[in-house]
């Protein structure tokens, strides 16, 4: 069987590796939707991390970096839709970041986040053994 990967990476001056907000984890089921001459493309997935920016998550045929989105998260006891577009993508996960968060969205994100495990590789100065 052969397998068709996709990388895609961004220049290096265009992100930075520093982090706006911490990452936490959480495995939670997330559905991305966008709009195609042929109607609606669902994909299905689960996401890694979460920050109030935005999350990571393991897609079945994600979009392409740059693609605009429309996102499902059920976290909690909330389903949760937002804007959000896609700012990496490779054959293991898929980054996304959040447009115009409505404020419940935000506040339940907030709440998701403050009972989710902290990314702590991620942050300065943590070594991983």
């Amino acid at each position: 069987m052969q397998v068709e990967t996709r990388r895609t990476a961004a220049s290096a001056g265009q992100y930075s590796a520093e982090r706006r907000y911490p990452r936490h984890f959480r495995s939670a089921p997330v559905t991305t939707w966008r709009q195609l001459n042929s109607g609606p493309q669902v994909t299905r997935g689960l996401t890694i991390e979460i920050s109030v920016g935005g999350f990571s998550a393991v897609l079945c045929g994600p979009p392409q970096v740059g693609e605009r989105v429309s996102v499902r998260l059920k976290l909690l006891e909330a389903v949760l839709e937002a804007p959000a577009i896609v700012r990496h993508s490779s054959a293991a996960c898929t980054g996304f970041e959040f447009l115009e968060l409505p404020a419940e969205f935000l506040r339940s994100l907030e709440a998701c986040i403050k009972s989710s495990p902290l990314c702590l590789w991620m942050q300065e100065g943590v070594q991983i053994a």
